[in-house]
């Protein structure tokens, strides 16, 4: 029995701070978890419950990671090897029950990778209410990760669905960027994390027809900047999903309005976002010491996405994708690049576009190519890449991320990247 196709939540758990050598022996135990189902049939679903994952090992090649920190001397290499794990339960329990336990857990080489942390830790947003993670990072070159990012309850009475702790609630309608998402907008270049981030939140539907519900999500926050809390109206008209949303997300008052249906026989969404912050933070700028500076932002601004994507008969997709955004830069992007973890933007720039192409070469192999780039500072990156079906369950999967554009544009401090995995799902 398939888990439900609607947004899950989670559950919260005691904060646990083990020592390092503790920590090991709790990522080991789960490892040997892994170990131990990977050598068990594939999928297990026994009557109420349900167990899947996979493992995968990701090898990546930078030709010069350390442009993107240029006041950092130590030398990062140009080779990073990450093991992971996933394991994803599900427990029904009853009809209008089930509960979910997610987890993730990654090994990681890379040189230096313990100063690395300690640097971007410091701009990292967390929007974790509950730390349900563990780490072991004594070592210079090694780092191990364990989290759990989905730990929900859901539960239906009638017309409501109320589900409680992690979970994802994606709200969005495009396919690369989603304004409208005060929850989990994600990142589409971190491609390696499939299922995306998740919020620690209540969630409560109410189904007011077969087409429309209304919804209310609560998220808390450990600092007033990180409470997140809307109310989202949604309906089908003429073939046409469209919903109404407003809430408050980094001390900014956000209103929205998305569609999702088709234009002909393409695809057509959209998003609108009108946004009204209130919102005074520490800036980063890495070209001016000492590097950090008080900056407000209090003015209202507007942010749009528009997507259209199309599949022939062939297997040929093609997809296109705008975003505007009122508070972006039209030069020098990478100043703004910390902004955006204060803001809730999406990029640095005014504008961004994305082109997508795939296509089947063979019923095994697929072969994709896309651009994002910014228009204003002309930068960019291509990202190549070929997927093939090795057997039943196991995937071969190469990557290349590469950059262009002058320094100070968006993209043109970045290293070009070139990544192979192999993935075994169970």
């Amino acid at each position: 029995m398939p888990p439900k196709q609607y947004p899950k939540a989670g559950y919260t758990q005691r904060k646990i701070n083990p020592e390092p050598g503790q920590s090991f022996l709790w990522l080991y135990s789960l490892l040997s978890l892994f170990l131990a189902i990977l050598f068990s049939p594939a999928k297990a679903q026994l009557s109420d419950w349900e167990v899947g994952g996979y493992v995968k090992n990701l090898f990546t090649y930078n030709e010069n990671l350390n442009n993107i920190f240029p006041g950092l001397v130590t030398d990062f290499g140009q080779f990073q090897n990450t093991f992971q794990g996933r394991l994803n339960i599900f427990w029904y329990p009853f009809d209008n029950l089930y509960f979910s336990l997610q987890s993730r857990h990654l090994l990681i080489y890379q040189k230096n990778i313990k100063t690395l942390n300690s640097f971007t830790d410091i701009f990292s947003d967390n929007t974790y209410y509950f730390d349900l993670k563990y780490e072991y990072a004594d070592k210079n070159d090694f780092y191990a990760y364990s989290e759990i990012d989905r730990l929900y309850l859901d539960w239906t009475i009638d017309a409501l669905q109320v589900t409680i702790g992690r979970q994802r609630i994606a709200w969005g309608t495009c396919l690369v960027w989603n304004p409208s998402d005060l929850f989990n907008p994600f990142n589409f270049l971190d491609f390696d994390y499939e299922e995306r981030p998740g919020t620690d939140a209540l969630l409560l539907q109410y189904y007011t027809g077969p087409v429309s519900q209304i919804a209310l999500a609560v998220s808390p926050g450990k600092t007033k900047e990180q409470v997140v809390y809307t109310l989202r109206y949604q309906t089908n008209y003429e073939n046409y999903d469209f919903s109404l949303q407003g809430g408050w997300q980094k001390q900014t008052l956000r209103l929205s309005f998305t569609w999702a249906g088709q234009l002909w026989d393409a695809g057509f969404r959209g998003e609108i976002l009108y946004s009204d912050p209130d919102l005074e933070y520490t800036r980063f700028d890495p070209a001016l010491p000492p590097f950090f500076f008080k900056q407000k932002t209090d003015k209202p601004y507007w942010t749009g996405a528009l997507s259209l994507d199309y599949t022939f008969s062939n297997s040929l997709y093609l997809h296109g994708e705008y975003l505007y955004n009122g508070l972006g830069t039209r030069e020098n992007a990478a100043l703004r690049r910390w902004d955006i973890l204060y803001t809730g933007e999406l990029t640095p720039a005014r504008q961004s576009a994305f082109l997508h192409t795939a296509y089947d070469i063979t019923p095994l192999l697929r072969g994709d190519i896309f651009l994002m780039a910014n228009p204003d500072d002309r930068s960019g990156i291509v990202g190549p890449s070929l997927q093939y079906s090795l057997a039943t369950n196991w995937d071969l999967y190469a990557l290349a991320f590469l950059t262009y554009g002058a320094t100070g544009t968006e993209f043109g401090g970045f290293p070009n990247q070139y990544f192979l995995r192999i993935k075994f799902s169970f």
